[in-house]
């Protein structure tokens, strides 16, 4: 709620005795209450200050510019014509309506009354019948109950005259109830102590002149504080100085007069002889500021009755006795308790007593022994800063119930109101306390707002005035009742409170429906212009207590509740209302500054309710039009039924009207059944699914697009921060259904048209695609947001979920787009690619015509365009394209060197980015561009020229400036040259095997003549027979082998004549540093078992008769003699470099193998294990050991080499 407090106060010390600057009798700006029979509080009641409650804080200023400016139109609340029913508030506790107006010389004068510069008070006397209104210069009295039936008839009076009256300053008034057959009398007293008596209020038509005059005995700076009725002819007044008067009405003559004395017992001249022997001495009241003032009944055959008065933080309690006389029977401080029971019940009080400026407001009696107390504090925001604390102090106001012991006063409890004010605020009244029902049920008024609180349980509300024109003047209540009358500027209201209701409020459901009780009400009653009544919401209002409360009254709204729906026969004008119901349910949580009070959860509930809404009644609307135009609309009419029939609420006999009143939440749920229709009309022969679509595609267009643009519109009115949480609107199901509806629209749309009526039909159809893809793109896209937010990774699988609609959605947008495109929706498609940053699918669209030269491209304005928009997030995917669809001429056709150089730095290709780097004369990237690509190059032509351009562009630095070129790059590029050599040669001996051959063969054929001639060995080992095969078909088809492939070959043909192959493979492989090294050594190991085999050992040791040197001769001529020698002179050897035949033995195991050949089944890899494992056997039977160590000395004496090396 907007909250209040008055201008700076002053302390009490600046209204005590001999503190005051002013001339005897008058009081500088003193401490006095603005209202009739309470003073003013230091921190007190404001006036609204402006024609609406608009709250953005609590210590937010309600005013805007000036605090005179005032609506323009708020005269009318002294105007209204109400009819005697007229209801302003109801809920199951409470009921508020019209109960009588005010006198026209009453509404007069206060509609000239400017409220933060005239102070007005009031009161209604339910024991009279008559109310008051006052001034400092008038006094207006009325039979209220006269108004019920008529005009009631005013009596004005003269109030006393101040010559130097405070500001804000009214008398005080009472009236003297003389019984029911005659009028009442009329007692005013000035601030000052003056006191007018009319001992009958009819004078009031004779011009009130004819009165009584007294004067109260105040000393300098004294003022009077209260005027309460005590009974029919007693009446206290208390004052500043902490003093009491005794005001008794007395008849004489047939005349009544008014005489006073001040509280205490009469002195006789004997008394202040003679102490007293039988009485203690008396106690004498402290001086300080009466608050308040509280008499008890006099009970039958009672001598006397108590008197209360708070006095600062004191409280007194006097015994008035019946013979005139009065005596102080106890005074005590109960500041420290009472500070104590606040800090307990409000944990954020302040701790120091100073901050904490605890105030007595005012007391009422509940019994002999328990009192009530209404006490403020000085609270503080907290989001304040300490500076505005100061500057912006807030008043907190709470009930204290006290209860007297012997002996002793103990606070029972402490209880909330439900109102606080701030020092923005303007105008200050006094907050008066009353007790509605003993022990039950307490009133506080307070300038703008009388607040309720029940005293068994924690239920509470309150009636806020709304015009700031309107301040309230006084609260009757009404003997033996649950009522109270609430007397304001404007108007009288009756409020009737059913405590049975009361009793039922329950904590923890309670305060929800309370809440949702103050939006309800707001909502049928708030928007009335007659209505004099403000609703917000409470200070401090309960945060699961608002939102449970907002989302049981938005429920009830979309269910069309009786209670705050009105029924209509026009289906449109009733969702009309309950779309403006909900509207002002979300204005009125933002008004009163509780929105940040509401999670995004509940916030999205109410706004999703809101969007449903909207798109039923845009469905409603649709589904009208679709009448006028003689259209049957059947797919609606039966997706509702079967959804209806489904919940077991077929019996209706207009489904859809029942739905759209009472189902609006399930709205959803018709997009299933609308797509299952679909299904079935095209499933059944005959089916009319080119009516059936078109209809199911607008109810489903017309329901989420309504709810997206509803909620795009309304975002900000509710708070939403995005993503949404797990919407209706993209639930799985719902994004199912869009894309089956779209590709069913498709196949509709694509299918051959036998005539062309049939090409009509296809029209509406066609022309939802681009409606129908822009509703699925959004849905999904939505889905990804929610599944990528922070809240959605709380829940597991969610990862998962959004992964796969990511793949999803990537396959699935270029395909609907190149729909759109070729239904001639290109501009659609476009438009949607770009608004989903969909590049890839922009690249292809853009280049579905004419692609080279570009200039020639229809499109290719786009794509500057393009290019200039989005820079290098369209140019990757652009040059991506061109790469994979292979038109490199036009990627380089193009003048985009920056984004090219862009594209190649973060994503390399340097295969292609060569070229590029050669036009660009970066010959040393070129290079190595170059290079890197020959390495991994499948075509032997293609590496070859690599090899060649990348050494030529290496070489070419030196006439570009560079003084030296990179040695190691210039050996790689020569070892590449060299490996390409080597294939080479071995194609052209391969080939020679075909020399003889005649006829032309196929490739397989040559295959197998050359393995015939060239790996004769291989002939009982068919695994490696195969394996030979598959790599000469390599060869023949102008492949380039790898490394290892090479070694391979080279060692496993038949190296007659040519043992230096083996030679060969053991080179390659030690130059070769990108295999793994485990895989390295075991070709090593195939190649080396492969030399020791290769010769007929056994012929070789056949020695009889044959020389050393002939024996030398022998082993210098084998494969392995070669290998050794070939080996020998290098130092730093790669494992298995150079083998002994005990190393050699192993073989690969056929998991390795089937790493090392991937394109062979299990079954081959275990072949070529065998022959692996025939190979060893082979060497182990040979048993060489003894020759291998003869041969290495052999070599070692041949090469020069010491022993051993």
């Amino acid at each position: 709620m907007a909250t209040f407090s008055p201008q700076p106060r002053r302390t009490a010390r600046y209204s005590s005795i001999g503190m005051s600057p002013s001339p005897p009798r008058q009081g500088p700006a003193r401490r006095t209450r603005a209202g009739s029979t309470q003073p003013q509080s230091r921190f007190s009641t404001p006036a609204r200050g402006g024609a609406k409650l608009g709250t953005v804080r609590d210590d937010e200023s309600i005013m805007s510019g000036s605090g005179m400016d005032v609506d323009d139109n708020s005269s009318e609340v002294f105007e209204r014509g109400l009819r005697a029913d007229a209801v302003f508030s109801k809920s199951k506790e409470m009921t508020v309506m019209f109960y009588a107006q005010l006198p026209v010389e009453v509404k007069q004068a206060l509609r000239s009354a400017d409220f933060y510069r005239d102070a007005y008070t009031g009161d209604v006397d339910t024991l009279t019948g008559f109310a008051v209104v006052a001034s400092l210069r008038t006094c207006f009295v009325w039979k209220y109950s006269q108004a019920l039936t008529g005009t009631p008839t005013c009596y004005i009076f003269g109030c006393p005259k101040e010559p130097y009256p405070p500001p804000m300053a009214t008398p005080f008034h009472a009236l003297v109830p003389f019984g029911a057959q005659r009028e009442p009398g009329l007692i005013v007293c000035s601030n000052i102590g003056q006191i007018r008596f009319w001992d009958s209020i009819g004078m009031g038509l004779a011009g009130g002149d004819n009165f009584s005059f007294s004067l109260l005995e105040l000393v300098e700076g004294e003022n009077v504080t209260n005027l309460v009725r005590a009974d029919s002819q007693t009446f206290i007044a208390s004052t500043t100085a902490g003093r009491l008067f005794r005001l008794v009405v007395t008849s004489s003559g047939g005349k009544y007069h008014l005489s006073f004395h001040t509280f205490g017992r009469p002195q006789s001249s004997l008394s202040r002889l003679l102490p007293s022997f039988w009485s203690g001495p008396e106690l004498q009241p402290q001086p300080g500021f009466i608050s308040a003032v509280a008499a008890e009944e006099l009970a039958r055959g009672a001598t006397g009755r108590l008197v209360w008065a708070l006095v600062d933080l004191r409280l007194q309690q006097w015994n008035m006795s019946i013979e005139g006389w009065e005596t102080l029977e106890a005074e005590e401080d109960i500041g420290e308790q009472t500070r104590t029971a606040v800090r307990e019940h409000f944990p954020g009080a302040p701790e120091s007593d100073v901050e904490l400026d605890l105030e007595l407001l005012d007391l009422k009696l509940q019994g002999s022994d328990d009192m009530v107390i209404l006490v403020s504090w000085a609270g503080q925001d907290e989001e304040s800063t300490s500076t505005d604390f100061a500057t912006h102090p807030r008043r907190v106001y709470a009930v204290v119930y006290l209860r007297h012991l012997p002996g002793a006063f103990t606070v029972t409890k402490v209880q909330t109101v439900p109102y606080q004010s701030t020092s923005s605020s303007g105008a200050p009244m006094h907050p008066r306390l009353q007790v509605i029902v003993p022990q039950k049920l307490i009133a506080i008024q307070f300038g703008d707002a009388v607040t309720i609180c029940a005293q068994e349980n924690e239920y509470m509300d309150r009636l806020e005035l709304k015009s700031a024109m309107d301040r309230t003047l006084g609260v009757g209540v009404v003997q033996g009742e649950s009522e109270f009358l609430v007397l304001t500027a404007a108007t009288m209201m009756k409020t009737a409170i059913d405590l049975d209701e009361v009793a039922k409020f329950h904590p923890e459901t309670g305060r929800a429906n309370l809440i949702k009780s103050t939006m309800t009400k707001a909502i049928l009653y708030g928007s009335v212009s007659e209505n004099p009544l403000h609703f917000s919401f409470p200070p401090e209002v309960d945060e699961e207590a608002l939102m449970s409360g907002a989302e049981q009254l938005s429920d009830a709204i979309l269910e069309s509740d009786t209670e705050v729906v009105r029924a209509h026969h026009d289906l449109h004008t009733q969702m009309s209302g309950r779309k403006d119901r909900l509207s002002f349910l979300i204005k009125f949580i933002n008004d009163n500054s509780a929105l940040t009070k509401m999670s995004q959860r509940s916030r999205q509930t109410l706004a999703a309710d809101a969007e449903k809404l909207y798109s039923a009644d845009q469905l409603w609307l649709r589904h009208n039009d679709s009448l006028r135009s003689g259209n049957t609309d059947d797919v609606l009419h039966e997706a509702v039924y079967r959804y209806m029939n489904a919940l077991g609420e077929g019996h209706h006999e207009d489904c859809l009207r029942a739905f759209l009143r009472l189902r609006v939440r399930d709205l959803g749920g018709l997009l299933p059944q609308a797509v299952e229709l679909v299904r079935r009309s095209s499933s059944q022969m005959g089916g009319k699914s080119t009516e059936t679509i078109p209809q199911a595609n607008q109810i489903v267009l017309t329901i989420l697009q309504s709810a997206h643009s509803y909620r795009e519109y309304n975002k900000g009115v509710y708070g939403i921060v995005l993503p949404m949480l797990d919407p209706w609107t993209s639930r799985p199901e719902v994004i199912d259904i869009v894309n089956e509806l779209f590709n069913l629209t498709a196949q509709l749309v694509e299918a051959p048209s036998g005539d062309s009526h049939a090409a009509d039909t296809k029209k509406v159809p066609r022309q939802q695609l681009p409606e129908l893809a822009a509703c699925l793109f959004r849905c999904i896209q939505e889905r990804l947001d929610w599944l990528g937010s922070p809240t959605a990774a709380e829940d597991s699988g969610t990862e998962r979920d959004r992964s796969q609609l990511e793949d999803r959605f990537r396959q699935l947008r270029p395909e609907v787009l190149e729909v759109l495109r070729r239904n001639g929706f290109a501009n659609e498609a476009f438009k949607l690619a770009e608004d989903y940053h969909d590049f890839r699918s922009l690249a292809s669209l853009c280049h579905k015509g004419k692609v080279y030269p570009p200039e020639e491209n229809p499109n290719a304005a786009r794509i500057e365009a393009y290019v200039e928009k989005f820079r290098e997030a369209f140019t990757t995917e652009l040059y991506q394209w061109y790469i994979e669809h292979g038109e490199l001429r036009t990627m380089f056709a193009q003048d985009h060197q920056e984004y090219l150089d862009a594209f190649f730095a973060e994503h390399p290709h340097p295969g292609i980015s060569w070229i590029h780097d050669l036009g660009r004369s970066r010959y040393a990237q070129a290079s190595q561009a170059l290079l890197t690509e020959a390495e991994h190059a499948p075509e032997l032509v293609s590496k070859h020229l690599m090899l060649s351009m990348g050494k030529l562009s290496h070489l070419a630095q030196l006439h570009d400036g560079t003084r030296a070129i990179n040695q190691d790059v210039i050996d790689a590029f020569h070892d590449g040259l060299d490996f390409v050599s080597v294939h080479d040669t071995l194609i052209e001996d391969l080939k020679s095997a075909l020399a003889s051959v005649r006829t032309r063969q196929s490739l397989e054929m040559q295959v197998e003549t050359i393995t015939l001639k060239k790996a004769g060995n291989l002939s009982n080992r068919r695994a490696l027979y195969n394996v030979f095969k598959f790599l000469v078909r390599q060869l023949l088809q102008g492949k380039a082998l790898s490394v290892e492939d090479m070694a391979e070959i080279l060692s496993l043909k038949d190296n007659y004549g040519k043992v230096e192959d083996y030679v060969t493979s053991l080179h390659l492989l030690a130059r070769a540093e990108n295999i793994p090294s485990s895989r390295r050594l075991s070709v090593f190991k195939n190649v080396w078992r492969r030399i020791y085999i290769h010769d007929d050992w056994n012929l070789i040791r056949q020695t009889t008769g044959v020389s050393d040197e002939e024996l030398n001769q022998r082993l210098r001529s084998t494969a392995l003699y070669a290998a050794l020698q070939a080996v020998a002179h290098k130092r730093a050897r790669p494992e298995g470099y150079r083998l002994t035949p005990t190393e050699a033995l192993d073989v690969p195991a056929e998991d390795e193998l089937a790493l090392r050949w991937p394109s062979m089944s299990p079954e081959e890899a275990a072949a070529i294990a065998r022959d692996y494992e025939r190979d060893s056997r082979a060497l182990r039977d040979l048993d060489l050991e003894g020759i291998y160590l003869s041969l290495e000395e052999l070599v070692n004496a041949d090469e020069g080499l010491p022993r051993g090396s």
